[in-house]
């Protein structure tokens, strides 16, 4: 059974790409959510073995402060994809991600993008 992940990017067109991404590698998209709100809900109603979820969300609720509640209430990892940042110096602390999770910085490549999820999977 192919390993579930849910997308939470509140970019339509970046959110079909990574999904496209995902499938390709393997894994089953459980939903593309477009909030941190959304993506507490939908994880409530079908929780997925991983998450990717943008740093940056428009709304109330960022993407730090959704996976944190994810992480207290439901213990599922998120990987964090940001355009913010260089990959020359992309200290998690710099990015705003809370200790412990794991992160990408856009652009990203596919055998980028694998390797996060097999580490986070394993």
């Amino acid at each position: 059974m192919a390993k579930r992940v849910l997308i939470v990017e509140d970019e339509p067109l970046t959110a079909m790409e990574e999904q496209s991404i995902v499938t390709k590698l393997g894994y089953e998209v459980t939903g593309i959510s477009l909030s941190g709100e959304a993506a507490i809900q939908a994880v409530k109603r079908s929780p997925p073995d991983v998450i990717l979820m943008d740093i940056k969300l428009s709304g109330e609720m960022d993407g730090s402060q959704a996976a944190q509640i994810i992480r207290r209430d439901l213990d599922i990892p998120v990987i964090f994809i940001t355009a913010y940042g260089d990959k020359n110096q992309s200290d998690p602390q710099n990015l705003d991600i809370p200790e412990g999770f794991g992160y990408i910085v856009k652009p990203f490549t596919e055998s980028e993008l694998a390797g996060t999820l097999k580490r986070v999977l394993e």
